[in-house]
């Protein structure tokens, strides 16, 4: 309980918290940085130019990095209207989707909310620092995480109709589509073969869709965004050189790209061997795997835990597991960013000999430790649908779903 009242401070508070940030000259303002990337893009598709822009050092950073057939996501608004009123009206859209889509989720999995924890609800989903940096980036997180909210709660409630097992994959695959980094987004599919196949057909068609708009050799500059992108995150920024966005949870740990590639593996395997009850927590080990395991991750990723948190704390209360765990993952991620600027900056100020702890700050990362939990938590409940697995997991918390 005192998780959860904690929790539910910090979320009703910091909108007021940032307000005083902003005007202390500490956090950020709503300046839509990454939307301009998009605007600029869809300017330059009009113009005839090439849609990819490189940097002196060969790079791409802050320019235009998405599959070139998302460009018609942006393409409504930032050809009819002025660039802050466009970046205003696509995370509106945005945040709407997702408000939606938590609801459905929620309903889904058989609870009803009142028309005041609806409103409720959009006050704490302000109150969530992640959402709440991705939208005054003009970032597509609240967009992705709109669609992961209904793809899950399309999973949840697919044995009702095939159409919703369809439907959970068209979600999935459009997620992968808008932004490839969420490929492990799709474990859940793994589990049907009719979601699996909504997926690719809906991959496919994005595909044939890019290829006539654009043409082969945009999407030959597209594999090079990709090589760069997936160099770029072998690259382990120091926590001391700190920015909102800033969360490195596995960079930089020797051998990082080997510790993912076993960690998909293993989620893959609990994914194909879970029985099909287990949909539920499959689907939240893949969503909350997302942030932790892509090569390249930022703050405003961790909004995707949304749904994850959503998923296990319906669970763990249906089966009288462990509730306060989501509730204190979500805690740790809503506090990343400034959280580990109180660790990185402030303590050592404070306290001088906290300094020399600084060689392990990359570990201290609120928003890692809030990731793991969620992860964590997620593949002990499908372990526990696993046969083979049934007598080394511990069984308290079951949810038959």
């Amino acid at each position: 309980m005192r998780v959860t009242l904690l929790a539910l401070g910090v979320l009703l508070v910091y909108p007021f918290v940032d307000y005083w940030l902003r005007s202390a000259g500490v956090a950020s303002e709503f300046l839509f940085r990454d939307y301009g990337a998009y605007d600029a893009a869809v300017e330059r598709w009009i113009g005839g130019e090439p849609i990819y822009q490189r940097t002196e050092d060969g790079g791409f950073h802050g320019s235009y990095l998405y599959p070139p057939v998302v460009l018609f996501l942006f393409w409504p608004v930032a050809t009819h209207l002025e660039f802050r009123t466009a970046a205003m009206v696509w995370m509106v859209v945005s945040v709407a989707l997702l408000w939606v889509g938590l609801q459905v989720l929620v309903r889904a999995l058989g609870y009803d909310l009142r028309w005041y924890e609806r409103a409720g609800l959009l006050w704490l989903m302000a109150g969530f620092h992640p959402l709440l940096l991705g939208v005054k980036l003009g970032q597509t997180a609240a967009f992705q995480t709109g669609l992961l909210c209904l793809a899950g709660a399309a999973t949840v409630t697919d044995r009702r109709s095939a159409w919703r097992g369809r439907a959970s994959g068209v979600l999935t695959g459009l997620v992968g589509v808008v932004k490839p980094a969420y490929a492990p987004v799709g474990a859940h599919l793994l589990c049907s073969p009719r979601r699996l196949g909504a997926a690719v057909v809906t991959g496919l068609v994005a595909l044939w869709v890019s290829i006539r708009g654009f043409g082969v050799e945009t999407h030959l500059t597209y594999v090079d965004v990709l090589a760069w992108g997936v160099r770029k995150g072998s690259s382990a920024r120091p926590p001391g050189l700190w920015l909102p966005p800033y969360y490195k949870p596995l960079s930089w740990v020797p051998g990082a790209l080997a510790v993912r590639l076993a960690a998909c593996l293993a989620i893959v395997a609990l994914a194909v061997l879970a029985a099909p009850r287990a949909r539920k927590h499959v689907f939240a080990l893949g969503v909350a795997a997302f942030p932790l395991l892509t090569p390249t991750t930022y703050t405003y990723y961790l909004t995707a835990l949304l749904p994850v948190f959503v998923l296990l704390l319906a669970a763990e209360l249906e089966s009288d597991g462990y509730p306060w765990a989501p509730v204190a993952a979500l805690l740790c991620v809503s506090l990343h960013a400034y959280g580990l600027k109180f660790i990185v900056d402030t303590l050592p100020d404070l306290v001088p000999a906290f300094g020399a702890l600084r060689p392990v700050f990359p570990a201290l990362q609120p928003g890692l430790w809030g990731n793991l939990a969620f992860v964590a938590l997620a593949a002990v409940r499908v372990a526990q649908h696993v046969d083979a697995l049934e007598a080394v997991v511990p069984q308290r918390g079951l949810a038959e779903n």
